[in-house]
C-alpha cells in the first residue's frame, strides 16, 4: 500500500511539473511573438515619421486676399444675364 501511494505521488508530481513547464514555455512563446509584433510595428511607425524636412527659404508662397463683394443698393436693378458694356 505504501508503494502504491508513493508511486501515485510521484506520478502526480511529474504531471504537475510537466503542466508547469508547458505553461512556462507557452507564456514565453506568446511573449516572444508579442515582442516581435511590437518591434515591427514600431519600426513601421518610425519609418513613416522620419522624413526629411524640405525648407525653401527663398521661395515664398504668393497669397491673394479674397474679399467677397458686398451687395449694393444699385446692384438690384442690374441683372447678371445682361451682357456687360465696355467702358474705355
Amino acid at each position: 500500500m505504501i508503494e502504491f501511494i508513493t508511486d501515485m505521488t510521484m506520478l502526480w508530481l511529474s504531471v504537475v511539473m510537466t503542466v508547469l513547464l508547458v505553461a512556462a514555455f507557452a507564456r514565453a512563446s506568446v511573449a516572444g511573438v508579442w515582442f516581435t509584433f511590437h518591434m515591427t510595428s514600431k519600426k513601421q511607425l518610425s519609418q513613416t515619421e522620419n522624413q526629411p524636412l524640405v525648407i525653401a527659404a527663398l521661395i515664398r508662397p504668393s497669397s491673394n486676399p479674397y474679399r467677397p463683394k458686398i451687395p449694393s443698393v444699385f446692384d438690384k436693378g442690374q441683372s447678371d444675364d445682361e451682357p456687360h458694356s465696355l467702358v474705355v
